[in-house]
């Protein structure tokens, strides 16, 4: 089986949730719900969709029969959402990057209009 069509969302939320997102099995089967951790160590791992029971404990709702599919769906969603996130992070440095240049610019501007 190949986990495609990966959809990750980056999480704005403080805590161990870094991104929300889906994903398909052969194109055929899609899981929704399913976020990607961060444990204490700070490893990030798949959290599937769970539902909470009438004890206050949670329940997967899906979730991988064998430990072989469960790595091969954990390895190929953390590696997007590594992607995901330095993809991000470069598209806020060079946001931050054209933010000083607009600035300097119009100082400037500002210094050639006092003149």
């Amino acid at each position: 089986m190949e986990v495609t069509d990966i959809r990750l969302s980056l999480s704005n939320r403080e805590g161990g949730t870094k991104a929300f997102g889906s994903f398909s099995l052969d194109g055929a089967f899609a899981v929704r719900g399913i976020r990607v951790m961060e444990d204490k160590n700070g490893k990030n791992f798949v959290a599937f969709p769970s539902r909470m029971k009438s004890d206050g404990s949670y329940e997967d709702i899906a979730f991988p029969l064998s430990k072989e599919l469960y790595h091969k769906i954990d390895d190929a969603i953390v590696a997007e959402y590594q992607k995901v996130k330095e993809e991000k992070q470069e598209q806020s440095e060079d946001q931050a990057v054209e933010q000083e240049q607009a600035a300097a610019q119009e100082a400037s501007k500002k210094r050639g209009r006092s003149k």
